[in-house]
């Protein structure tokens, strides 16, 4: 839950800054604009090419909802992680979700590189591992609406026909690009 701002009783100009901040990253984070401001240019062209992959396959304001929340929440994320808000067991719990998030990312070029691999049970295992993982930090700092954002994008990522369509049978050229790009920034150590 979002922290008060009062530290004591007395009002903590620290808290109400870190409020501020993370309400203006939550109304930019979807412009294009704004997005080079907090993402580095390697994370901005992996969300482009993700939603180019997810505007094929569902609705387009649906696919750009779950690109601008991905943004939202690593951004918030990233301003508790350097105003120091996150405590020892936050910081291992965002460690056991990079650490399973990294396996899904693993699973997703795998399945796109070896033929009859995908195996769709696997995948929303690792998928629903990764979400309970982050879901423990942004549910103790970040709004209902945050933590609500965030299960809507792991049950869109989640959904069989949406996972049927991206690895089974023959790989589209979208994908391919996207896994290339996922091979390249895994093998860089950057996700």
């Amino acid at each position: 839950m979002v922290s008060s701002s009062t530290e004591g009783g007395a009002w903590c100009a620290r808290d109400i800054s870190l409020r501020a901040q993370k309400k203006f990253l939550s109304r930019v984070g979807g412009n294009s604009s704004a997005r080079a401001l907090v993402l580095d240019e390697h994370a901005a062209k992996l969300l482009d090419q993700f939603l180019i992959v997810l505007r094929e396959r569902v609705e387009k304001r649906e696919a750009e909802k779950l690109v601008k929340h991905v943004i939202k929440s690593a951004v918030k994320l990233g301003v508790l992680r350097r105003h120091s808000q996150l405590s020892a067991a936050d910081d291992r719990a965002l460690e056991a979700f990079r650490s399973k998030f990294h396996t899904v990312l693993m699973a997703v070029v795998s399945f796109c590189e070896v033929e009859f691999s995908y195996d769709r049970g696997f995948l929303q295992d690792a998928l629903r591992d990764s979400h309970q993982s982050l879901k423990s930090v942004v549910e103790r700092h970040l709004s209902d609406k945050s933590v609500s954002r965030l299960a809507g994008v792991f049950a869109l990522a989640s959904r069989g026909e949406l996972l049927d369509s991206l690895f089974s049978g023959q790989v589209d050229e979208d994908v391919l690009k996207l896994s290339r790009m996922l091979r390249k920034e895994l093998d860089r150590g950057l996700l």
